[in-house]
């Protein structure tokens, strides 16, 4: 009974001309309300649990730049306060509290989403469409999101791309070593293709290689892949990776399924040569042999082993192709998105 009420909202919710309705309601109601008592914007964050989510740390960089206005964050699950605008960091916050009933109306709603993942939520990626086409509108993380997001039914001019971010003035470039690390960065989850990860080390024995990350003691394979003496696992404070992607010469993202990855951004900002997948915002600020390389979800160790090797020829200024992408112009461009003014 519970499940079916929770569905039944988000059935009535996500119908356009209800939730048109619901919100000039809610906002007529919020006007009503004194000043002090409504926020300008209400970030809605991962759940306590998730704290450190890379999504948390997207709100408070962009919450750091808008301080001169009235800001609250909110945890997902959390009773939402009233506020003019809602940033919903992920696209399963927005649909737990319309689940919910949550009286999120009186603003304007605007969901950050980085990759889909629908079935992992159960829910449908048509329904989700259809849900997000009731927002006042989504960033997306990377363009290949947008189509997908557009193909499924959510208007295109309701989208906007805002690639992930770095903080410039710590990952700072560097000069690329002939005999420089090969790097990477991530979590331990199934799509990061960790055998991939595994079968590249091998093949290039004679090249050095870092993996940044946690949870890896998971893989079948980690004792294995540790005792390559061409390989080093690190578990570190995020604090301290910038002083590995100094060390770097070439980054590889192997995933199979990203919104980012923002460890990419972090990399070419340090001026490390990128060999990455298709995948994400790669494609968006990749050009394959220009400042890095690209190879499609699915392709062979032998050839991103391959790539890499070209990538340590490559002499182009990698840094230079990302400098847009810190988190000044990121907290600028969702500024203006989402109608609030971004401090000077």
């Amino acid at each position: 009974m519970r499940q079916l009420s929770k569905n039944l909202r988000l059935l009535v919710f996500g119908t356009p001309w209800i939730d048109r309705l619901l919100r000039s309601i809610a906002r007529k109601s919020a006007v009503r309300s004194t000043k002090n008592d409504v926020y300008d914007l209400v970030f809605v964050t991962p759940p306590s649990q998730a704290e450190g989510w890379i999504l948390d740390a997207i709100c408070k960089e962009m919450g750091e730049r808008l301080s001169s206005h009235k800001i609250a964050y909110c945890r997902s699950g959390e009773t939402i306060p009233l506020s003019h605008r809602y940033f919903f960091s992920h696209y399963m916050f927005y649909l737990r509290a319309v689940s919910a009933g949550s009286a999120i109306f009186a603003g304007r709603s605007f969901v950050y989403a980085t990759h889909l993942e629908p079935l992992k939520h159960a829910v449908s990626t048509r329904a989700l469409a259809r849900l997000l086409g009731c927002v006042d509108g989504v960033i997306c993380m990377n363009s290949g999101l947008r189509e997908e997001l557009a193909h499924n039914g959510v208007p295109f001019e309701k989208m906007k791309v805002v690639v992930g971010a770095a903080n410039s003035d710590i990952y700072r470039p560097h000069i690329r070593q002939e005999d420089g690390i090969v790097g990477f960065c991530s979590a331990y989850y199934e799509r990061k293709s960790p055998d991939l990860v595994f079968d590249i080390v091998r093949r290039l024995p004679h090249r050095r290689f870092v993996l940044l990350g946690k949870g890896w003691h998971a893989y079948t394979r980690f004792k294995e892949l540790v005792s390559q003496s061409n390989f080093e696992y690190v578990e570190t404070a995020y604090t301290n990776y910038a002083n590995f992607y100094a060390q770097m010469s070439v980054f590889v993202s192997v995933s199979q399924l990203e919104g980012g990855p923002i460890p990419l951004v972090e990399a070419m900002m340090s001026n490390v040569v990128p060999v990455a997948s298709r995948t994400g915002f790669a494609p968006d600020i990749i050009k394959s042999g220009e400042n890095g390389f690209l190879f499609d979800v699915g392709a062979p160790a032998s050839l991103i082993c391959e790539m890499i090797e070209q990538a340590f020829g490559l002499s182009a200024p990698v840094s230079e192709s990302v400098r847009h992408c810190n988190w000044d112009t990121f907290t600028e461009t969702i500024s203006r998105e989402i109608g609030l003014s971004h401090n000077s």
